[in-house]
């Protein structure tokens, strides 16, 4: 029998990575995903694991290639994004990527900026990375997203600030701003929790040296 839930992670690393361990410790084990949903069949209690792995920092056929290597391993692997764009036939830009994965397109890199790895469970550590830096690599890279997301919801933000010369009532302008604050603070909340991670791997590293 399969479950069905709808949910999105503002936290969309290690708070999703969390909901999922926990969705297989009650027996569910994902079985596909989309933007905003989550398939699950039954399964034993604890009988899988979840990692999430950050690839938007990467050009398209290299998430792609990234993907391929880590199922040559064992590991069934999901594309989830990180953010709620519908749209399709268009290019973005990634300022938190490096080289060719600033430019991002769909179909191909749009909504496809994680990868959702599972494996049984056979008692050995699921990581991945285990090298300290790699691992400041990857949080400076999540940083840096969640760190744009809020620069680009506080642009916003000033823009309704500029005098209303449109034909939006002001009342619309007040709920745009008050939307706008709200989902910067969600998106806040995990840059700081980033921002100390990495501060705390930079520290953890200079201890090592």
């Amino acid at each position: 029998m399969s479950k069905i839930v709808f949910r999105y992670f503002f936290d969309f690393m290690d708070g999703q990575e969390r909901w999922l361990n926990r969705m297989a410790e009650c027996g569910f084990r994902l079985r596909k995903c989309g933007k905003i949903t989550y398939v699950f069949d039954k399964c034993e209690p604890d009988e899988y694991e979840y990692k999430v792995e950050f690839v938007g920092h990467r050009a398209y056929l290299q998430a792609k290639d990234y993907g391929r290597y880590l199922e040559s391993m064992g590991f069934q692997t999901f594309s989830k994004n990180i953010n709620l764009n519908y749209s399709f036939g268009r290019i973005k830009w990634r300022p938190y990527a490096i080289g060719l994965g600033q430019i991002a397109t769909s179909p191909g890199g749009i909504n496809k900026e994680l990868l959702i790895l599972e494996k049984k469970r056979d008692g050995k550590p699921f990581e991945l990375h285990t090298d300290l830096a790699d691992k400041l690599d990857i949080y400076k890279r999540v940083k840096r997203a969640y760190a744009w997301a809020v620069l680009m919801i506080l642009l916003l933000e000033v823009v309704t600030l500029v005098p209303n010369t449109s034909s939006i009532s002001d009342t619309m302008l007040l709920t745009v701003r008050i939307v706008l604050i709200f989902t910067g603070g969600l998106f806040l909340i995990p840059l700081v929790k980033y921002f100390r991670l990495v501060k705390c791997l930079k520290e953890e590293g200079k201890i090592y040296e």
